[in-house]
């Protein structure tokens, strides 16, 4: 292996000290806390500045709030004077002069408002997100100590588990069509494991050597649990400014066309409604944006604290910071350099969802010129995901290692990890499947309990009912809509909100076609998220092992004993090096260990050629005459050989020996 330019790589520790390191993408810091200054000072206006204009009494229906009356009488009174004769008043005045609301739900079984959403679903039972939520984070922190202590087999358990609750679904449904459905799916998905099964068993090893790691470092968990927990803080403020901003509205005095009835004839028609507030529309695409920005720097500072915390007990096990001085130099030193990282996730996802085309752009002739152009679409968002997601974490990784700012933290870790790494990038598809499907899976069957339970307590038939077999069409609706939401969750928090203020106030359809269905996809996405922060520790552990990993090699770490070191070379996008040899043309080769035992000389143009064990090689290795010297010992699957003969080697030569932590 050729030795690498000091200035192109980084040595092998973790500048974590105070005097190793400084403040870094000031600009961007500064940035961040305006915006999340403003993300705060535009919530609490618009919570300040809120009133309900409708309330639900104690007798149940719905009327004008106390608060909202007086003004409303003064504007309409003068909206009649200036309507004709027989002319009917228009908007709030016709609540005014008719004393006209709207009542609870007409079915004797539910007590839920007919213009309830889905936070009057969580206010009238509240324990129902609360258990779930709870459940959520009792599975998601168990399955993690499980993952920790037996990674393999709870792989396996858990993909057993997922065709359990398909089973169980498919017996649990009323409706015969779904019903085989379900068990199709349960088959199918069986299939899709035993075909599988090696890479799940690939998965169960790399999530084991991960789960190693964070065994030898128990108070990361602690200090991960503290951020999640200002994370938690930020969505419910997020949560309360997105409900209050719908009742951020003024009285306004507006004209129509209506109905004479004295004269039979159309006319303009004078009324009063309330409009929402034109700041409170701006306000709240701030405070999304600004929502989602967060959601990409909790992430960050999660694998900030993870790399401190993996690469010293990598790099030096004696000389670690405590997890306390991790986040300190993350919110700190590093806070630009993180929140500059998520402010481009940030983005990615932001171009990421204009990109996306909806099914009726290709309905009619357009579909010639859209339907390439949503093939480019995705094409440009597998690049943002795949490539430049990956980079911007390795990125961050290699901040957090030597200190240096984005920027040359970006040129530090495209030439470290494109030596060694085909596109500059690796990932293991297998281990970050398998937990995400994971994820997936259990968020899904919170979503479907949340959805029963809120059937059950209103009294609605929105699942599959065989005294109701119209709703298998709508069941089939929200299934699709819970399974896209629970796949994008930051795009679906929007998503769902917007949904509910709009079949709430806009198209007013009843309460018990969507509420449940809404309500429980919220309750999903919450787990989700939760799922996918906690699983997100393993996969943050991987990546930082990945960097590690070509930090040893660029620094020329004996790394041979290393077990992880041969499932990386398992992994595509791997460059194996040749072994050094004075043949470093078009010519050169690696010697290899085939399926049986046998050696093979693997050309690059050519087919193995098979060798014998034993034989006498006159090559010279490293500079060194060897003459006859046979190979020695049976060599394990999957290691390159020195040609020369002597010593096994991993595809290059080592220089110090380092301990095998994994």
């Amino acid at each position: 292996m050729v030795p690498v330019d000091p200035k192109d790589t980084i040595p092998t520790k973790v500048a974590f000290r105070d005097n190793e390191r400084r403040f870094t993408d000031i600009s961007c810091a500064g940035l961040w806390l305006t915006a999340l200054t403003l993300f705060f000072a535009l919530g609490f206006a618009i919570v300040s500045s809120s009133a309900p204009v409708l309330v639900i009494p104690e007798g149940g229906g719905l009327q004008l709030a106390d608060d909202r009356i007086a003004e409303a009488t003064e504007c309409c009174l003068e909206a009649d004077s200036l309507n004709e004769a027989g002319v009917e008043s228009s908007g709030i005045c016709y609540y005014i002069a008719t004393g006209d609301r709207r009542h609870l739900t007409g079915s004797d079984t539910s007590d839920f408002p007919a213009d309830g959403n889905i936070f009057e679903a969580f206010t009238l039972k509240p324990e129902i997100p609360a258990t779930l939520i709870s459940g959520t984070i009792g599975i998601a922190v168990g399955w993690i100590i499980l993952l920790r202590a037996f990674a393999t087999p709870i792989v396996f358990a858990t993909e057993g588990l997922k065709i359990v609750c398909f089973v169980y679904i498919a017996a649990q449904t009323p409706d015969e069509t779904s019903k085989v459905i379900f068990f199709a799916i349960a088959f199918l998905y069986g299939c899709f494991v035993v075909w599988k099964r090696d890479k799940l068993q690939f998965a169960g090893k790399i999530i084991s050597h991960s789960a190693m790691a964070l065994q030898k470092n128990p108070s990361m968990f602690g200090g991960l649990l503290a951020v999640k927990a200002f994370y938690v803080l930020e969505a419910y403020c997020f949560i309360l400014f997105m409900s209050k901003s719908v009742e951020v509205q003024t009285l306004v005095k507006v004209t129509g066309t209506g109905y004479n009835l004295d004269t039979e004839v159309m006319t303009v028609t004078h009324g009063c409604e309330y409009q929402e507030e034109p700041w409170a529309g701006m306000a709240r695409n701030i405070i999304m944006f600004v929502w989602g920005w967060s959601v990409m720097f909790f992430t960050q500072a999660r694998l900030s604290i993870v790399a401190y915390m993996i690469g010293s007990w990598h790099f030096h096990p004696d000389n670690m910071p405590s997890v306390g001085q991790a986040i300190k130099n993350t919110m700190t030193k590093g806070l630009g350099t993180v929140s500059f990282s998520a402010l481009i996730l940030a983005i990615i996802e932001e171009i990421k969802k204009r990109l996306k085309f909806k099914w009726y752009h290709h309905c009619g002739p357009q579909f010639v010129v859209t339907a390439p152009m949503a093939c480019i679409a995705c094409m440009i968002s597998y690049l943002l995901e795949t490539c430049f997601k990956m980079l911007t974490k390795f990125t961050l990784i290699i901040h957090v290692f030597s200190g240096l700012n984005f920027l040359n933290s970006a040129k530090k870790c495209f030439k470290l990890m494109g030596r060694h790494f085909e596109g500059g990038f690796i990932t293991d598809y297998a281990s970050t499947t398998v937990l995400q499907l994971g994820c997936y899976i259990f968020s899904l069957g919170v979503t479907f309990g949340a959805w029963a339970w809120l059937d059950e307590a209103y009294g609605w038939h929105t699942m599959p009912d065989p005294d109701h077999p119209d709703n298998a069409v709508f069941f089939y609706i929200w299934l699709f809509y819970i399974l896209f939401n629970l796949y994008y969750p930051i795009l679906a928090i929007f998503m769902v909100i917007l949904v509910d203020m709009l079949l709430d106030q806009v198209i007013d359809l009843k309460r018990e076609l969507w509420v449940a269905p809404v309500a429980a996809t919220f309750v999903g996405i919450v787990s989700m998220l939760f799922f996918q922060y906690v699983a997100g520790i393993i996969l943050d552990t991987i990546d930082v092992c990945f960097v590690c990993f070509a930090v040893d090699k660029d620094n020329e770490v004996d790394v041979t004993e290393n077990e992880f070191t041969v499932m990386i070379m398992e992994l595509p996008g791997y460059k194996k090096e040749p072994n050094p040899d004075f043949s470093t043309g078009a010519t050169a080769g690696l010697l290899v260990v085939g399926t049986g035992g046998a050696m093979q000389q693997q050309q690059p143009g050519g087919a193995p050629q098979l060798l014998s064990f034993g034989q006498p090689v006159s090559q010279p290795v490293m500079g060194q005459p060897v003459m006859g010297q046979p190979v020695m010992g049976q060599p394990v699957m999957g290691q390159v050989v020195n040609p020369g003969g002597g010593q096994v080697q991993m595809g290059y030569s080592p220089s110090a020996p380092a301990p095998n932590k994994y």
